[in-house]
């Protein structure tokens, strides 16, 4: 029951989300840590996402009426001589521990946990600030389907079947508010190559994670100027930056991120209830490598990331690859 009630909830949010007219982008993205040859901890997600651009304010008429109403009032939406997109987001992600075929809880490690998530991006950008203001909210628990779904996974691709299910966190309603701004620092370009170096702050605040960020992008391209509105520290998470209306834009990129970590329901447990936790790292980086590049209305974007230890005593690196294909209609 509490399955269908998440589901049909997910599938609101996504049908108010839908405007009348059809998007300017459709998004699939596949992240998976055998893209880096490794099993365990942040192991697959899967998201689609659906954009729409062009709008010089945010209105009823452009985004759901109750997140208007939400936004109304915040700087994404009252900032003058700005242009302004939107995306929406519904994708599971998993957790699990590094011994898929150990069924005992490994007390050292971090939880088994499963997110299905829905995600509202509004952007408000010009050619050397662009802001983004997100709100998501998604649950935690068995009721968000990640155990069948890495069973399936694993079974077509032979890969050992998970047995610690058993152990995942508890049912949860999770949210979270996230505001982040990129400066465009430095681009030097003409008209076959382009490079440039964007500066990156955010903050963000809920029961899924609460962090403070900072980081800085390198990218190698070409039209990286209409790539910029959409370039992201974390690629896979947004729209495809290549995604333009242009169909020779690529770039190869390397982006470094500092983040203080308050809480992360993935490793402190579940907020209002007992369950399996580990001690939190709150100082915490990363580093992201990847490409993108367009071929008439398609783009894509494959990436790598690596993570430093995010709890005590963690014996290895985070890593996990990005596979993202978008349609610029």
């Amino acid at each position: 029951m509490l399955k269908n009630i998440v589901c049909l909830t997910l599938l609101l949010l996504a049908q108010c989300a839908l405007a009348d007219k059809q998007p300017n982008y459709l998004s699939i993205t596949w992240e998976n840590d055998l893209f880096t040859l490794k099993d365990g901890g942040y192991t697959n997600g899967i998201s689609v996402a659906w954009a729409y651009n062009d709008f010089e304010h945010f209105s009823k008429e452009n985004i759901p009426p109750w997140l208007h109403s939400f936004t109304e009032f915040l700087y994404i939406s009252t900032m003058e001589n700005k242009r302004r997109a939107v995306s929406y987001n519904i994708g599971q992600g998993m957790q699990t521990a590094s011994k898929l075929s150990e069924r005992n809880l490994i007390e050292d490690e971090a939880p088994y946990a499963g997110l299905t998530m829905w995600r509202a991006v509004l952007y408000a950008f010009d050619d050397n600030i662009a802001d983004r203001f997100s709100i998501s909210l998604g649950f935690v628990g068995p009721v968000s389907g990640a155990e069948p779904s890495q069973r399936f996974i694993h079974k077509i691709t032979g890969s050992t079947t998970p047995k610690g299910w058993s152990n995942q966190l508890n049912n949860e309603m999770v949210f979270q508010l996230s505001s982040e701004r990129l400066w465009l620092l430095t681009r030097l370009e003409n008209r076959f190559l382009g490079f440039d170096i964007i500066g990156s702050g955010s903050a963000a605040l809920g029961t899924l994670r609460s962090d403070l960020s900072s980081g800085l992008s390198f990218r190698l391209g070409h039209d990286l100027a209409r790539t910029f509105p959409t370039a992201a520290l974390m690629p896979g998470r947004e729209v495809n930056p290549a995604a333009c209306d242009c169909a020779s834009a690529w770039s190869v990129f390397v982006n470094i991120q500092a983040s203080y970590v308050a809480n992360n329901i993935l490793i402190n447990g579940n907020t209002f209830e007992d369950s399996h936790s580990v001690p939190l790292v709150h100082w915490q980086a990363q580093l992201v490598t990847g490409a993108a590049f367009s071929i008439s209305n398609w783009a894509f974007m494959l990436s790598t990331a690596l993570r430093s230890k995010e709890y005590k005593g963690q014996t290895t690196h985070p890593r996990f690859g990005s596979l993202n294909i978008t349609y610029n209609f």
